[in-house]
């Protein structure tokens, strides 16, 4: 009997050691909880700033950005630190960790978008007052930051694709489809944005000669107000072959853009060569074929 006792008591002891190692494993549930909490905070932070570029309002949409990048850093902080003797909650820590990361990716992508949108208006404002200098400037940061905002999309990317949809939990599943959805929608955007500060390039240049013929017009240099009107008819139609490309552009608030521009540099093309025309016919002398040619000028100016 006591063979048989001891062989019961050493295997009891065996079931109470392995039960409480079950017990005794580490559980990061808590921190998955909070850091999945900050995580859908501050995606709901970057919605609102979307929401608050779309209409204008960037001093709000950088206050939105910059409350979101501190949720998405304080998430990723805790789930660095935390670890789980559970496979499953190994694995959540790890996709949280990539959800994190590509929101503070999509968050620095959103503030140099913004950045270039500031400088784009700036740029227009320049050109408007004639400050062709100052407005090239502006688009060439604008351009900066549209290289820059590519390069964290790249790698938003980069992270959100590494997670198969059909390997995460069925509840998440849409939001990992969303989060690649909306970053190749991003790209697309970026794309066409970068083809409209394309097509302001010549634009510029265009009205840098256009600029110079109606002053050259003022002093009645007609041979050099004839030849600013053929540079700027060059270069406004080398502009319109880039933006004609986007008013069919999937946004809206490109195409608008890109359609009001072209109608302008629509009716340059038609009106540049009468200028120029009844320019060198005033050189020579010759003011009855000059006056033709200005009176089939459109009443647009």
């Amino acid at each position: 009997m006591s063979k048989v006792f001891l062989v019961i008591f050493l295997g009891l002891i065996l079931v109470l050691s392995f039960s409480g190692c079950t017990e005794n494993k580490v559980s990061a549930a808590e921190e998955i909880n909070t850091s999945s909490s900050l995580i859908y905070s501050a995606d709901l932070r970057v919605e609102s700033a979307i929401s608050a570029m779309d209409e204008g309002t960037y001093t709000s949409a950088k206050t939105g950005l910059k409350a979101a990048k501190i949720d998405y850093e304080e998430a990723l902080k805790i789930l660095n630190n935390a670890s789980s003797g559970y496979e499953e909650e190994t694995q959540d820590i790890e996709r949280y960790k990539i959800f994190a990361g590509v929101g503070l990716d999509s968050v620095s992508y959103l503030e140099n978008l913004i950045l270039a949108t500031e400088h784009l208006d700036k740029s227009v404002a320049y050109l408007g007052s004639e400050d062709i200098d100052l407005s090239r400037n502006e688009l060439d940061k604008a351009n900066e930051a549209l290289n820059n905002s590519t390069v964290y999309l790249s790698s938003a990317k980069e992270k959100a694709f590494s997670i198969d949809p059909d390997s995460v939990p069925v509840e998440q599943k849409s939001y990992v489809t969303v989060l690649r959805d909306d970053i190749e929608t991003s790209e697309k955007i970026i794309l066409d944005i970068k083809q409209m500060t394309n097509g302001m390039y010549p634009y510029m240049d265009g009205s840098e000669h256009l600029f110079k013929a109606v002053e050259y017009l003022e002093t009645e240099e007609w041979g050099k107000a004839a030849d600013e009107f053929a540079d700027s008819s060059v270069k406004f139609s080398e502009s319109k072959k880039n933006l004609d490309k986007l008013k069919d552009s999937d946004y809206s608030e490109i195409s608008v853009g890109a359609i009001e521009i072209c109608g302008v540099l629509t009716q340059f093309e038609k009106d540049l060569p009468h200028f120029e025309a009844g320019c060198r016919y005033m050189e020579k002398g010759r003011y009855s074929q000059a006056e033709t040619e200005f009176n089939k000028i459109s009443s647009y100016y």
